[in-house]
């Protein structure tokens, strides 16, 4: 068992898009062989980068709004909203109001072999 608060994990700078940290909760290292568990802040005027990747998401926004652009358009999301996003499915978070917001995201760290 591995047990951490939040505000004692290293903050991150989100290498590619704009005003965005991540705390690495959960991951390999603390022996979550196949999901890490990530919790994202998007200060005001910050985004995430528009990609697509192999891994899906699961997202739960704990605090403060932000808008989701996708393949269909943007969804204005907020706190209690729980967010899946599928393999391949282009996604992007950005923050175009006053307050910061959070979110926790899960990701795969290692695909399961395909099956025929």
């Amino acid at each position: 068992m591995y047990i951490v608060n939040s505000a004692s994990v290293k903050v991150n700078s989100l290498v590619s898009g704009k005003g965005v940290t991540v705390r690495y909760l959960l991951h390999a290292a603390v022996g979550a062989k196949r999901i890490q568990l990530r919790l994202f802040t998007v200060e005001p005027g910050g985004y995430t980068p528009l990609e697509s990747h192999e891994h899906e998401h699961e997202i739960y926004i704990l605090r403060g709004n932000l808008l989701l652009r996708g393949k269909d358009g943007e969804n204005n999301v907020g706190p209690g909203n729980a967010i899946f996003i599928a393999s391949m499915e282009p996604h992007q978070f950005s923050n175009p109001f006053e307050e910061p917001a959070e979110f926790l995201c899960t990701k795969q760290t290692e695909m399961s072999p395909k099956t025929s």
